[in-house]
C-alpha cells in the first residue's frame, strides 16, 4: 500500500515526469469523456477528455498504471487521476462488500495509523460496491535512521485522496485523486462520482500474458 513517503517523492517527481511526457496545456470542456484502458483493463467517467495520459511509473517506480491529467499549470500537475491496477494484496484490503461494519472501522483506523493519513475511511463507490478511502497527512513523524523510533517530522506541500477498491472481475485497483495546491471539495466530489462509474473490463490476451510475467 502506498506510503507517505513515496506521495512526498512523487510530488518532487511530478514536473519531470511531465516534462518527458510532453503535456500541452490542458483546455477545459463541459462534456464528460469515458476513458478506456484495454492495457490496464478499466472504463472510468471523467468530467472531460484528459489533457494528457501518463504511465503511473514516472511518479511511481515499480507501478504500472495511467496518470490521467485534466489541468495542468505548463509542467505543472494540478488535477489529475491515478488508475493503478493489483494496487494491494487480499491481507491488506478484505473484500469490503463482505466485513461487517465494526471489522470496516477497524481496518480504516488501522490503514490511517500505520500507513501517514489523515484520515481514513470505507466509503460506498455503488450500490454495488465499496471501497477504502483515505486522505494523505500534511505532516507524519518518521524514522530516519531506522531505531524504530520517529525522530523527524516530513511536512507535505499537498495532500493527495487515495481509494483501494475491487473490480467487477475481481482486480484490485487503486484510484488516487492529486489537487493542487489544495485538495478542494468539489474535487473530491467529482473523483468520488468518477469512481461511481469505474468498471473493470477484460483485457487483451497480450496484456494478460504481460502481467502474468
Amino acid at each position: 500500500m502506498m506510503k507517505l513517503k513515496k506521495c512526498l517523492m512523487a510530488a518532487l517527481l511530478v514536473c519531470t515526469a511531465v516534462a518527458a511526457a510532453a503535456i500541452a496545456p490542458s483546455s477545459a470542456s463541459a462534456e464528460a469523456y469515458v476513458y478506456t484502458s484495454e492495457k490496464y483493463g478499466y472504463t472510468i467517467d471523467c468530467p472531460e477528455k484528459p489533457s494528457g495520459v501518463i504511465p503511473v511509473s514516472l511518479l511511481y517506480e515499480n507501478k504500472k498504471g495511467d496518470v490521467l491529467i485534466f489541468k495542468n499549470d505548463g509542467f505543472n500537475i494540478q488535477k489529475a487521476w491515478l488508475i493503478i491496477p493489483n494496487a494491494f494484496a487480499d491481507k491488506d484490503v478484505p473484500n469490503l462488500n463482505k466485513i461487517s461494519d465494526a471489522d470496516a472501522k477497524k481496518l480504516a483506523e488501522k490503514l490511517a495509523t500505520h500507513n501517514g493519513y489523515e484520515t481514513a475511511a470505507v466509503i460506498t463507490i455503488n450500490a454495488a460496491n465499496k471501497g477504502l478511502f483515505a486522505v494523505t497527512a500534511k505532516e507524519v513523524e518518521i524514522d530516519t535512521n531506522g531505531d524504530g523510533k520517529p525522530d523527524e517530522t516530513a511536512k507535505a506541500d499537498t495532500q493527495m485522496a487515495v481509494t483501494f477498491l475491487r473490480g467487477d472481475k475481481g482486480g484490485h485497483f487503486e484510484i488516487d485523486l492529486i489537487d493542487n495546491p489544495e485538495l478542494t471539495q468539489a474535487n473530491i466530489d467529482e473523483y468520488r462520482a468518477g469512481m461511481s462509474t469505474f468498471k473493470e473490463i477484460d483485457q487483451p490476451k497480450n496484456a494478460k500474458q504481460e502481467k502474468k510475467k
